[in-house]
């Protein structure tokens, strides 16, 4: 019953406007191409002054086909001035402007063809037939913005419903947060207490492995220098205590290309610019030089050319290496997984084996510690995933879900579309991607950033910025078009613009029937002026 009203009283109005258009053309005088509202303006019984006030004209000069006017304001019912307007009454369908330089061009822009009056007959009135259509289609409209409307009414009520759950659990999050803290501090003095204890019992063992630690150093310095020693007293053959640019002609360790001699460069690279060295200076300088040489010359060692020639001829071609690589990578994420997990199995055997030379009591110490260090990162993480839930249901109930929280339930409900190259993937609130349905990642063309509509339609046009920057050009962009209808769904996706993408998006929450019902009077009134 409500429903048939609202009908009735729009297409009323539809009609009441028409007819008090038709009747108030045949009482009011005014010239070819005014409207209604701007008769008043246009009185035979004076001189016409210009709509900018530059001119004042005998009202004979109206519509004379010459521009007395620089706004054209004189001649709205010929093509003489460019920036003119005529005005179509359109009796039966909606008034219409339209540049007064169509007037006379021999083509109906006006469905009663009052714009083309030089050629009688030229135009036919369509005015009626339009009307039926348009109202028609105005009927269809509002029994959709009707029948969309009791949608919204329920998206609203749950939209306010999770508002207010989610100020709930915000409520509980912080009393949560407060207790976990507390656990979280708790935790962290015993650790601590039990950590100096173990420290503490540590001590003993840090300083006898620090003097072990010097002792092995001690003893490599002088297996050191046991081993130049020997080595100075075998190539000093004259037994003079320094060894000379001769003696080492003469052997082959200091060849170090291999060319059966010791040349200059390889004298220069041993000695630099000395012609002999003592004992010290060989120990501390020509010994590191030597002695990979030396263990080369005795099998001992590889240099780095070596492994890497023998390396090189090992490497499949590159058919097969392309494919092991492919193989490797399929292999790697369970590689990876198997490696951490016997990674955690080891933990506790190395522990042991470390632990194998503690006390009893030293044990009990590291193990009381250990499990206090864990109990401490299990109640900081906890705090740390509180704060996160806190964080998340904050930014969430700062966004803006619409005037009355219709859109609140589709936070993060993701839709898509498709042509015939890509996957379009609007997240609401979230983001808008792009895919190749010949495979491929996932292009960002956009992230939420705020609602774009103007007055009264702010919420008809979505905003997701700051996407991908294209190639040679600007982070890609899009608008997300939201119209009524029975279902939220995408229904095209283009890019009217380089980088710039429209999405048309339908959804009851745009169904408003009352902001509808006013748009629509504003239209009729617009259309009438």
């Amino acid at each position: 019953m409500i429903y048939s009203n609202w009908l009735s009283k729009l297409q009323s109005f539809v009609l009441v406007t028409s007819s008090l258009v038709i009747f108030v053309l045949s009482d009011v005088p005014r010239p070819r191409g005014v409207s209604l509202s701007k008769a008043s303006l246009y009185s035979p019984s004076k001189d016409f002054t210009c709509f900018d006030g530059t001119n004042t004209i005998p009202f004979s000069y109206v519509n004379d086909d010459y521009c007395d006017c620089f706004d054209g304001s004189d001649e709205p019912g010929t093509s003489a001035c460019l920036n003119s307007v005529f005005h179509c009454t359109n009796a039966g369908h909606r008034p219409q402007n339209i540049p007064s330089s169509r007037v006379n061009d021999g083509i109906c822009d006006c469905c009663d063809g009052t714009d083309e009056y030089a050629v009688p007959d030229t135009c036919s009135n369509t005015c009626d037939e339009l009307g039926r259509e348009a109202r028609a289609q105005a009927q269809q409209l509002a029994e959709l913005h009707k029948a969309g409307n009791s949608l919204r009414l329920e998206l609203i009520e749950r939209g306010n419903i999770k508002r207010s759950e989610m100020g709930e659990q915000l409520a509980q999050l912080e009393k949560d947060k407060i207790e976990a803290l507390k656990i979280k501090e708790e935790k962290e003095a015993l650790k601590s207490d039990i950590e100096a204890k173990e420290n503490e019992a540590l001590k003993v063992y840090r300083e006898a492995e620090e003097k072990e630690k010097e002792r092995k150093a001690e003893l490599e310095k002088e297996e050191l220098l046991k081993q130049a020693t020997e080595q100075f007293n075998k190539y000093d053959s004259d037994n003079d205590g320094l060894l000379s640019v001769n003696e080492i002609r003469v052997v082959n360790v200091f060849d170090k290309n291999k060319d059966g001699e010791v040349d200059q460069e390889e004298i220069q690279y041993f000695f630099g610019d000395n012609e002999n060295v003592d004992k010290d200076t060989f120990v501390s300088s020509v010994w590191s030089l030597l002695k990979p040489l030396l263990m080369m010359e005795e099998g001992m060692f590889r240099p780095e050319q070596d492994d890497q020639e023998e390396h090189d001829e090992e490497l499949p071609h590159e058919g097969e290496q392309h494919e092991e690589e492919q193989h490797e990578r399929d292999q790697e994420g369970e590689d990876e997984t198997e490696d951490i997990e016997q990674h955690d199995l080891n933990i506790d055997d190395q522990l042991n084996d470390q632990t194998k030379t503690y006390d009893d009591e030293t044990k009990r110490l590291m193990d009381e510690a250990s499990e206090a260090r864990r109990l401490y990162n299990d109640a900081e993480r906890a705090v740390r995933e509180i704060e996160s839930n806190i964080r998340t249901i904050q930014q969430n109930l700062e966004k803006d879900y619409g005037l009355n929280q219709e859109y609140a339930t589709m936070d993060g409900e993701c839709l898509e579309h498709e042509d015939k190259e890509y996957v379009y993937r609007l997240c609401l609130f979230d983001r808008v991607t792009q895919k190749s349905r010949n495979g491929g990642g996932e292009v960002g063309l956009g992230n939420w950033g705020e609602w774009g509509g103007e007055g009264d339609s702010k919420y008809s046009i979505m905003k997701y910025t700051n996407g991908v920057t294209c190639w040679n050009g600007p982070a890609r962009m899009t608008t997300v078009h939201i119209t009524c209808g029975l279902e939220t769904k995408l229904t095209s996706v283009t890019e009217p613009y380089r980088c710039e993408y429209k999405i048309d998006l339908t959804s009851p929450a745009a169904c408003d029937d009352s902001h509808f019902i006013q748009q629509q009077q504003k239209k009729e009134s617009h259309d009438e002026l």
